[in-house]
C-alpha cells in the first residue's frame, strides 16, 4: 500500500532538509513556526548568516536534485521542469 503525501509529511521532509546544511535549532524552530517558552530560547536569536547559511544549504541540494533528475532525462512534460531543467543544461 503506497503511503499518502501528507502536510505533516512534508514538514517532516522540510525538518529533514534543514538538517541537512547544518542548520541551527533556532532557526530550525523558527522556520517551523515553533515557539519555544525556555530560558535558552530567550537567548538565542536567528541572525541574517544562519539564514543565508540555510538558504545557500537548501539551494546545493535543489541544484543536486535537479541535476540528478537532468541525467535521467533532460527534459519533462511538466512545463516547469521542463524550463528548469533546460536552463541549467544551457548554463553549463
Amino acid at each position: 500500500m503506497a503511503q499518502k503525501l501528507t502536510p505533516h509529511g512534508l514538514r517532516h521532509s522540510c525538518k529533514t532538509l534543514m538538517i541537512e546544511p547544518g542548520t541551527s535549532a533556532t532557526l530550525m524552530d523558527a522556520q517551523m513556526g515553533h515557539a519555544d517558552g525556555s530560558v535558552q530560547a530567550l537567548y538565542a536569536h536567528v541572525t541574517a548568516g544562519m539564514v543565508r547559511r540555510l538558504l545557500d544549504g537548501l539551494t546545493e541540494i535543489w541544484q543536486g536534485a535537479l541535476e540528478a533528475r537532468r541525467l535521467l532525462n533532460p527534459g519533462s512534460p511538466v512545463a516547469v521542469l521542463d524550463r528548469l531543467l533546460r536552463e541549467e543544461e544551457g548554463a553549463s
